[in-house]
Order: C-alpha cells, then structure tokens, then sequence
C-alpha cells in the first residue's frame, strides 16, 4: 500500500509540462499535508506511450485525451465522477477553454482534468516581421514565403504532427465547405463531423494530405524532422532563419518577457474562407489510476489543480497554460503572456477532439508514420489515403 500522504506523478518534460505542477503540488502539501513527486517523460513518450503502463506505478497521470479509450478498456483509471461532486464536474465542464474538459468525458464518466488546454495555432518572431505580413489565410503562405524565402517558414511536421496537420486542414476546409465552426457540427463525442466511426471522409482526407504535402513544399526543408518545441525554440532565436509557423501547437511558455532570447508572438490559425476555423486539440489531462492506494487523496488534487484560483494563481506563476476558459479571458494573467490566450481564443473555441475509441492511438501512431513516409517518397495523395482508411480498420474498435 502507498503511504497516502505522499503521491507519485508522472507527466511531460517541459517546463509547461512539470512547473505548473510542481508548483500546485507544493501549494496543495502547504494546505493538506499530501506531498507529490512528479516524474517526467520526452513530448514523445507523452504522444506514444500507453496510459495502462503508466498507471501502474504512479496515483497520477498526465496524459492526452485520444488514450481515455484504451485506459478505460484496461480498467486503469479510477473515474473522477466517483469521487467529485457533480456541481464541481459542472462547473469545470462550463468554464472549459475549447474541448478541453470534455476532452477527457467519455461513456458517460469523467477521466480527466484539464490542467492545460492547446491547440494548433499559428506563431512568428515578435518584431521580426509586421503583424500585417502574418498570413490569415492559407494562400497566403505562399506570399510570405516569397518575400522571406523557404526558410523563413518553417512548420513542425515531424510524423505525429504532420498527421495533426492534415487533420487541421481537414476541418479547415469543411469549415469553408458549411460555414462557421458549431457544436452541431461536432458528433457526441467531440470529433467533427467528417471523421464517422468508419474512419475520415476518404476524398476528404485526400485533400488534407494533398494541401499538407503543398504546404510543406513552402517550408524549410527542417520541418519533417521537427517538434512543437524545435518550431518554437527556432522561432525565439534572433538572427535564425525561421521567422513564422503557420501551424504549430500554442505554447505560452515562448509567450512570456524574458522568458527567451526573442519573444514568440501566436495568433488564430490560417483560414480557407472567411470563418474562422478550429484546429486540433491537444493540451493535458490530469487522471488518477484505479491502482492507487490514495485515490482520493490524488483525486483531491485534480480538483485542487482544475481550480480556476490555481490555474490563475500559482500554476500561471509557474508557467502554466490554462485549461479554464475564465484564465484565458483574464485581462491580467493575458497582459502578463503578451496576449497568447487572446490572440489564440478563437481558434481554441472551434478546436475539435480526436477520437477516444478504443485502439486509437496505434492506429495514430501507424497512420501518422505512413503519412509522413509517403509524402516523403511521393506516393499519391488518394493513394495514402486509402492505406490510412485500412490502417483505421486495422487497429481501431468502434
């Protein structure tokens, strides 16, 4: 049995991953004498590595919400409607940034917390360029990369977000196709409308692929090996070459003064049509294993690290990027990250979820490395979609 009065955590290991927490871990043993010791994984193993592992030796997991539906199959976590009251689970569920709440809801009960709500938005070297040269929609990359050359754009499109890529572009053009972003669009469980239980629209995903693979041709040749954090690390580096991502997970980290050589400034993503559009989320859900000895103890703190006073308080103090709508809308804590929440909160409300079915993330990691070997190597973009629809039959149990 675990000694109740201290937790075991394990999330990502960046400092919007492990400071935030941290600190909120320090403020929660101030007030309830329940200490924590984080672990930390690569981005990478955080995208990849299954939440069954991991809940078996830590009463604290931060994870991504396309894993909810294997963890739950496995029976590895405990359910936070178990041991919160529904006022509480309302209230979060309310004051959502995007999908992030909900994100982690699925077959009627409540895995996770949001600590941390992203999606895919778009960034530049603040001071680098005019605010006026930032494209706003897509065709205009094409214009930018031009006047700046090929190195100056530069997009993170390593395998897992490539694939995140072409599901943005996915829903960028339906949104061009139907209108403005709308909950009626989306399906119960939060994918959009396009992506049914046999998988993503099949001329549809052609079409993402076929726009990712033109875009990529815009950019920096670094890209297909690059991360979020490469992006943004470039991007904070006076006299580097990068200049502008047009589509790149929104970190605020990059956001603060002083925090980097350079400041990152972020804005909406890129538009086909006039409306704006939504992207894919990500961000971090806080969940506790059904292992743990103190459940209720680590449940105690997803309550106390969902708060809005937390995430508003000592959490942003430390780094932390909200998952509260109520954080991203405060003109004090915004003023204090160079308006990240405000220049990015449109693209966030529209944001749409990846599936939670179970096998999904095999399916993720398989359709996510043929996609980025296939552009590569040329393959035809009906051609690769038709290999990802196979791969979605393959792995994924609806």
């Amino acid at each position: 049995m675990r000694n109740a009065s201290r937790l075991r955590g394990i999330t990502w290991d960046h400092p919007r991953g492990i400071d935030a927490l941290r600190a909120g871990g320090d403020e929660f043993e101030r007030r309830t004498g329940i200490a924590i010791d984080w672990s930390v994984r690569s981005l990478r193993e955080f995208e990849d590595t299954p939440v069954a592992e991991l809940a078996a030796a830590y009463d604290l997991v931060a994870l991504d919400h396309p894993f909810i539906g294997d963890a739950v199959e496995a029976d590895a976590l405990l359910p936070l409607d178990s041991v919160l009251l529904p006022a509480e689970l309302a209230e979060r569920a309310e004051d959502s940034a995007g999908a992030s709440d909900s994100s982690y809801l699925w077959q009627g009960h409540q895995w996770g917390g949001a600590v941390d709500a992203a999606c895919m938005v778009s960034a530049h070297r603040a001071g680098a360029v005019a605010r006026t040269e930032i494209p706003v929609r897509w065709d205009e990359v094409d214009e930018f990369a031009r006047r700046h050359g090929r190195e100056s754009v530069l997009l993170a499109a390593n395998p897992t977000h490539l694939w995140g890529t072409v599901l943005s572009l996915c829903e960028a053009v339906t949104n061009t196709a139907v209108g403005p972003c709308a909950d009626w669009r989306r399906g119960d469980d939060g994918r959009p409308a396009w992506w049914g239980d046999a998988g993503i629209e099949p001329a549809l995903l052609e079409e993402g692929i076929e726009r990712a693979g033109r875009l990529l041709s815009l950019c920096a040749p670094a890209s297909v090996a690059s991360d979020p954090i490469t992006v943004l690390e470039r991007l904070a580096r006076p006299g580097d070459p990068a200049l502008y991502s047009p589509l790149v997970f929104g970190y605020i980290t990059y956001a603060r003064p002083g925090a980097r050589d350079a400041l990152v400034a972020f804005g909406d993503a890129p538009r086909i049509g006039d409306a704006p559009v939504g992207t894919l989320t990500g961000g971090v859900g806080l969940a506790v294993s059904a292992r743990s000895a103190a459940g209720r103890d680590a449940a105690a703190f997803v309550r106390f690290a969902t708060s809005a006073d937390i995430q508003a308080g000592a959490a942003h103090e430390a780094g932390g990027q909200a998952g509260r709508r109520s954080v991203w809308t405060d003109e004090r804590v915004d003023a204090e990250v160079t308006h990240f929440y405000r220049d990015t909160l449109a693209t966030m409300d529209r944001s749409f979820l990846r599936p939670r079915l179970p096998g999904y993330p095999d399916y993720q990691r398989a359709a996510a490395h043929t996609l980025h070997s296939g552009v590569a190597d040329g393959v035809r973009p009906q051609a690769l979609a038709t290999e990802l629809t196979h791969l979605w039959r393959k792995h994924v149990r609806v």
